[in-house]
């Protein structure tokens, strides 16, 4: 509970927040404002916001001169659709030659694609060894790895080896992410394995078949095509690399990697559960030890398990349980005791298949008699066991048929956006973690440029793997030459050591895989979005169970579309809130943002949350007309203040000004401005006038283009919210609202005129204001000038304090009648002709705060003008 001492810190801080308008009681028992509202316990203020505060302004010079200096650095380019390129006038220097800036150019060209001329001389020999020791650990890791995810892509084990060769050494040299782990990777496999089944015809298996009539069709029906025609299944896959890393280079080059933001990150979490769920079951045929048909459908491949489950190999089931157990306890023992066993995590992988080629190499019911085939045992049956031969040297370079690009461009585009997705995220959390900057574009330029040269020599599409870049940033890699170190060790393996992995076994591989892909069911994702955002969660579920029940290439169209859903969704209902007044400042706020406020009798200020174009107009416009025909029309309006124990009720106006907040609209289209102007058109017929508060300068140079600025009226574009709401009260002040600003007395129209090519005014003094709102900050509060016609709550219950002006000029006595003089009628008419919503030009005098006395109106049967004191404690009319 809190103490006496903690009710009056708080209540300090209260009358400090709302610039003495609301008033805590000290008393435990009494916690009601001044107006009789009870405080809201929601709102939380710190006891700090008692404490003076100074802001350190720069001068006014110093402001201008940084503002010109940026806008000189902005003028030196374009925006050419999405992309900044610099202005023909800048390409060559004065002073300076040509070919001196073509060089230059040239240069900077070259280190911008080739990052590795920026980190190759920074090496040391600390970095050096750091990355040597990662790069080691990492290839230990992707050998075994690579072959099993060349097994899910449909490949023979050689071609993902291949993969992890030439795109580390390319990458190496073009990426910019110093830890990330380029190679294979699970979901990508599995995206090329389900897109290029069944694109090859049977005539283009007929010479793989043995060179007869035998069709594939007529062969077999639990076979797979990559495995009946395993050479040209793989040029598709070579292929696909091709066009995919082409792809990726071209949209690095456009930047147009912001692209692939349109895919929602709870699409794509969902995606990767139900994927690598496919992944696992997939792999569970090996543990079994017969053949599963497999299915891009969760419930197809599930029949297919249990439908032969009597032909389990129960020995080989038992070992790829055991393999499995022991690489989830390495991880785990891994994260657990990092020190002492922070080693196994990487080589775990490694140390299971060297175990299971030991074993397997001398267990006749693998087919190994002493690291020899056993005699009663076929090349072919072994390899349904165990790997295999696997050829040895560097790989080949491949010929590619462009006439198939038709068949694998799905592919390609698939790969190219979900590895890219896969990559730069790992890349942009790495970097974070080590403070250093990734350039995204350059990121999808390396990407690509790996996946097109490793498609020239017999690779598959790669990206970056998690597993990997988490080994290597536990390792301690600070340079891209840990990726050099892991391909050659990769290049020492498939030069010298692939017949050490003949005996290795399937089911050990599969364990790998599990092991793997287990990580990427992100079960937390999904509890945590339950927690946070509902509707994502939702979306999260329908991606997962999209993936499980339609297969992997429909859950890809499914989750495009999901997220271009949302996107469309969220950009033609944009947020449109109405905002009040925090009572004794010129702040307006969302109405659900603060429990606080105070409205203008007559006045609607609505925030409208996003740019304005012909997908939204319509939500826009129909907002607005709900708004503004029913806001104020509410039952009981008129006895809330009486309820809440404020002064007695009164009728409440409806709508006679539309205030539009523009910060959040940074363009018009011309559907946009056709739907203001008519907009304008029928609320002016209405009796209603629009007021445009905060307009940006792209919005203001399409209206001014547009005439909109001339037919609206400049007078009606404010630089804040306050300075426009005062504008429509002393409108209505001055006149009926429907009478345009050209009808107003030349007087008043000259006081309330504003100009809206400067949006920013100086004030002269230490304060600052954006030209509108008449205060500064101080140390005391927010202090308004006496002149402010919304300055200050006692004048009636809305905090609205304007002049009723007589409807017709006062009656000037005839000459003798009363007294008055010449002089005492020009007095007159000057008094009558004010105009309330002036600055006060004094600026030697202070501004008295809010509730002091000078701050006080009078009412004496009419309300009066506002009034302040002069330096001399005089009361000064203006």
């Amino acid at each position: 509970r809190r103490t006496k001492h903690g009710r009056a810190r708080h209540a300090r801080a209260m009358d400090h927040y709302a610039d003495a308008q609301m008033h805590t009681s000290n008393s435990r028992a009494s916690r009601r404002s001044s107006d009789g509202l009870m405080l809201d316990d929601s709102m939380h203020y710190d006891t700090r916001l008692s404490a003076e505060v100074v802001l350190p302004h720069m001068s006014v010079a110093a402001s201008q001169k940084v503002a010109q200096l940026w806008q000189e650095e902005r003028d030196r380019t374009r925006q050419l659709l999405w992309v900044e390129v610099p202005r023909p006038q800048y390409w060559f220097p004065e002073g300076v030659s040509k070919c001196r800036t073509l060089r230059r150019y040239a240069w900077a060209a070259t280190r911008s694609l080739l990052p590795v001329i920026e980190w190759a001389p920074k090496t040391r020999w600390s970095s050096f060894r750091a990355d040597l020791v990662a790069g080691l650990t990492v290839g230990v890791m992707l050998i075994p790895q690579s072959m099993s995810y060349a097994r899910i892509a449909g490949l023979d084990y050689k071609y993902g080896m291949y993969s992890g060769l030439v795109p580390l050494i390319v990458y190496a040299f073009t990426g910019t992410s110093r830890q990330l782990g380029v190679g294979p990777v699970a979901i990508v496999s599995l995206l090329v394995e389900v897109m290029l089944r069944d694109q090859l015809t049977d005539e283009e298996c007929l010479d793989e078949l043995g060179g007869t009539n035998t069709t594939y069709s007529e062969a077999t029906s639990d076979v797979m095509q990559w495995e009946y025609c395993p050479n040209a299944y793989a040029s598709l896959a070579f292929l696909a690399a091709f066009l995919g890393g082409l792809l990726q280079i071209v949209a690095g080059f456009l930047q147009l990697g912001f692209l692939v933001s349109f895919l929602a990150h709870p699409v794509v979490s969902g995606f990767t559960s139900g994927a690598a769920i496919t992944i696992g079951l997939s792999q569970v045929q090996y543990f079994f030890g017969y053949k599963i048909e497999k299915s891009p459908f969760i419930y197809e491949t599930l029949i297919n398990i249990f439908k032969d489950i009597h032909k389990t190999d129960y020995i080989t089931l038992l070992l790829g349980l055991t393999w499995w157990f022991l690489l989830w306890g390495a991880r785990k023992l891994s994260v657990k005791y990092k020190k002492q066993f922070g080693w196994l995590r990487p080589t775990a992988p490694l140390i299971s298949c060297v175990l299971g080629i030991v074993i397997a190499g001398n267990w006749d019911h693998f087919g190994g008699c002493g690291f020899e085939l056993c005699s009663n045992w076929t090349q072919a049956d072994a390899k349904k066991m165990v790997v295999g031969e696997i050829p040895s040297g560097f790989p080949s370079m491949t010929t590619f048929d462009f006439s198939m690009i038709g068949r694998v461009f799905p592919t390609a585009v698939s790969c190219s956006v979900i590895g890219y997705m896969e990559s730069i995220a790992i890349a942009k959390s790495l970097a974070a973690k080590h403070q250093y900057e990734i350039r995204p574009g350059q990121e999808l330029f390396a990407i690509g440029s790996a996946n097109l040269i490793g498609s020239i020599f017999s690779g598959y599409p790669v990206t970056g793997s998690f597993s990997r870049s988490a080994v290597n940033n536990t390792i301690g890699a600070q340079t891209n030459l840990a990726g050099l170190v892991t391909a050659l060790l990769m290049m020492l393996v498939l030069v010298a050591l692939t017949s050490l992995f003949y005996f290795l076994p399937l089911y050990v591989l599969a364990a790998v895989v599990i092991s793997s892909v287990t990580n990427l069911v992100d079960v937390a994702e999904a509890r945590y979005l339950w927690r946070v955002k509902r509707t994502d969660f939702f979306l999260w579920i329908l991606s997962f169970l999209g993936t499980l029940l339609l297969g992997v290439q429909n859950a890809i169209i499914l989750g495009v579309g999901i997220s271009l859903f949302v996107v469309i969704f969220e950009s033609v209902r944009p947020q449109m809130v109405i905002l009040w007044r925090l009572p004794g400042t010129p702040i307006w706020r969302n109405i659900k943002q603060d429990s606080i406020g105070q409205f203008v009798d007559g006045v609607l200020v609505v925030r409208i949350g996003a740019s304005v174009y012909f997908a939204n107009v319509a939500f826009i416009r129909d907002k607005l007309r709900e708004l503004v025909f029913t806001f104020y029309d509410r039952p009981n309006a008129a006895t809330a203040a009486d309820e809440d124990g404020g002064v007695d009720a009164a009728p409440v106006p409806g709508v006679r000004y539309v205030v539009i907040e523009c910060t959040a609209v940074i363009s018009l289209d011309s559907t946009a401005i056709h739907m203001l102007e008519s907009l304008h058109r029928e609320f002016k017929d209405r009796g209603i006038r629009v007021a445009f508060a905060t307009v940006g300068n792209r919005m203001n140079r399409d209206m001014a283009r547009a005439g909109l600025i001339d037919k609206i009226g400049s007078r009606w574009f404010h630089p804040s919210v306050h300075s426009a709401v005062k504008y429509c009260v002393t409108h209505q002040a001055h006149g009926l609202p429907e009478v345009d600003e050209e009808e107003l007395p030349e007087e008043v129209a000259e006081a309330v005129s504003v100009d809206v090519s400067t949006p920013t005014r100086a004030l002269q003094g230490d304060g600052d204001t954006d030209g509108a709102a008449f205060g500064r900050e101080s140390t005391h509060g927010t202090e308004l000038e006496t002149t402010d016609p919304l300055a200050s709550p006692t004048y009636d219950n809305v905090g609205v304090a304007v002049r009723r002006v007589r409807r017709s000029k006062p009656r000037s006595p005839k000459r003798g009648e009363g007294g008055h003089s010449a002089r005492q009628e020009e007095e007159d008419e000057d008094e009558y002709d004010e105009d309330v919503t002036h600055r006060n030009e004094k600026a030697a005098r202070p501004p008295a705060t809010v509730g002091s006395p000078a701050r006080r109106g009078r009412r004496d049967g009419e309300e009066m003008l506002e009034a302040g004191s002069d330096a001399r404690g005089e009361i000064q009319p203006r």
